[in-house]
């Protein structure tokens, strides 16, 4: 007979990174914008063994000697960013923006859930925990025309603003 024990609490620490860029499309509604961007993210995150009987199936099999999570940690953050893409996506489709993502880690956290549902608690009876993100950062090149776009969008439809724009380039235009 052998004996194997668990860990069953949330294991914490998780690093992760975007070594490459992950396309993100901003939507604004209010202006009829749709952009893809190119997004780079890190933060941390944590899981949990939900279903350990399928984990020892499944992973750690009949060892002889201790497994740890250092043999599967590497894997684990790299199956962690591939679905990011999607998770990602999803919150897209709820119209958040980049810079609101750190907010809505619950959000993110049940998307990255849906998106490792089969590789994590399927096959390995594990689930995220928590996300934490630090800013997500775009490139300057993209927030230089997603603020162009807002800023024509704005400008636009508000006339006192356009009138005060043509103004302040009428004058500009006579300084010059």
């Amino acid at each position: 007979q052998r004996v194997y024990y668990f860990n069953t609490k949330e294991i914490l620490g998780n690093k992760f990174g975007t070594p490459n860029p992950i396309m993100y499309d901003v939507v604004n509604k209010e202006i009829g914008m749709r952009r893809t961007v190119q997004v780079r993210c890190n933060g941390i995150y944590s899981y949990t063994l939900s279903d350990p009987l399928l984990f020892y199936t499944k992973v750690c099999g009949n060892v002889e000697y201790e497994y740890t999570r250092d043999q599967i940690d590497e894997q684990l953050k790299t199956e962690f960013i591939d679905a990011l893409q999607p998770a990602l996506g999803a919150m897209s489709e709820l119209g958040l923006r980049p810079a609101q993502l750190p907010a809505k880690a619950k959000e993110l956290k049940d998307a990255m859930n849906e998106a490792l549902k089969t590789d994590w608690s399927e096959n390995r009876g594990i689930s995220v925990g928590s996300i934490a993100l630090n800013p997500i950062t775009l490139t300057e090149e993209d927030m230089k025309k997603i603020n162009q776009m807002e800023d024509a969008a704005t400008l636009g439809s508000n006339p006192f603003m356009m009138a005060g724009r043509m103004t302040d380039a009428s004058a500009n235009a006579m300084e010059a």
